[in-house]
């Protein structure tokens, strides 16, 4: 009685894989985000203390303290002065973070985020 030309629509397992490709985008959307969110804090605090003119002249201990300030100030506890080094060069410390976030998918499955940014810090002489 019903020709094919009729029936229009998605059946109910077509509605369900298009609910799962939505959910598994929608969880690694809501799980990467954050991550790259923070690599942009990072890079947004060491250009704030390139800039610093307070930070100028200071030693590398006192540029790891005011960095780890501002980490601390923009949420980002899990950076740890370990993380960070400080080098001299020529009229300006190198300062760098290297850090790893590391965020849960689905069990065992991990991503895993590498931040490697640098500012040279002017020495104040």
């Amino acid at each position: 009685m019903y020709r094919l030309k009729q029936q229009r629509g998605m059946t109910a397992i077509g509605w369900l894989l298009v609910l799962a490709i939505i959910i598994l985008a929608s969880l690694i959307f809501i799980k990467l985000v954050p991550m790259y969110l923070n690599t942009f804090k990072i890079t947004s605090a060491l250009n704030s203390l390139k800039s610093d003119p307070m930070a100028q002249g200071k030693p590398p201990s006192e540029l790891k303290k005011l960095l780890l300030n501002r980490f601390n100030i923009d949420m980002l506890p899990d950076i740890t002065a370990d993380e960070i080094t400080v080098t001299h060069g020529d009229r300006s410390y190198n300062v760098r973070v290297e850090h790893q976030f590391k965020e849960q998918m689905l069990g065992d499955l991990y991503v895993v985020l590498f931040v490697d940014e640098s500012a040279d810090v002017p020495t104040g002489q």
